[in-house]
């Protein structure tokens, strides 16, 4: 599953680094599509500053087009029953936060993974933070940017 994740997270990157970089006066951007909410240590609930950034982020990108689902997605290092859990509850605090502002209705999917990588790794910060995905419309039909996606 973690696998699946890395990949998905990449081809996210990806498709912001493509689209992100304008060619022409005329082209559109994809960019701002994710954000990163950052959680104090072993903390599950939201800072102030980060749920007013959470807020005005989710706000802004649900007022410039219209999106298919919203994706939040946390890992935890592996056989960290208690990471697993602060994870758990973090996805959940931002999810009550983003229903409140949902006026579209936009799906939410919430996705917890295990890591193979240690707490006190190179990427250990991963774990203090929950990353939130818009997934725009036109992805699906491939239309963004008037180019075609295939």
């Amino acid at each position: 599953m973690f696998k699946l994740n890395n990949l998905l997270r990449n081809s996210v990157f990806v498709l912001l680094f493509i689209f992100g970089i304008s060619s022409s006066t005329h082209a559109c951007s994809l960019t701002g599509l994710q954000h990163e909410v950052k959680f104090d240590g072993d903390e599950p609930t939201l800072g102030k500053e980060e749920a007013v950034a959470l807020a005005q982020w989710f706000t802004h990108q649900r007022d410039v087009r219209s999106y298919d689902e919203i994706d939040i997605v946390s890992m935890y290092p592996v056989a960290s029953k208690k990471l697993a859990e602060i994870s758990r509850k973090r996805m959940q605090n931002i999810s009550r936060l983003i229903d409140s502002m949902n006026v579209n209705r936009i799906s939410v999917a919430l996705t917890i993974s295990e890591s193979q990588q240690e707490e006190l790794g190179p990427v250990g910060y991963v774990y203090h933070e929950v990353l939130v995905v818009m997934s725009p419309s036109c992805a699906r039909a491939g239309t963004c940017c008037n180019i075609r996606v295939n």
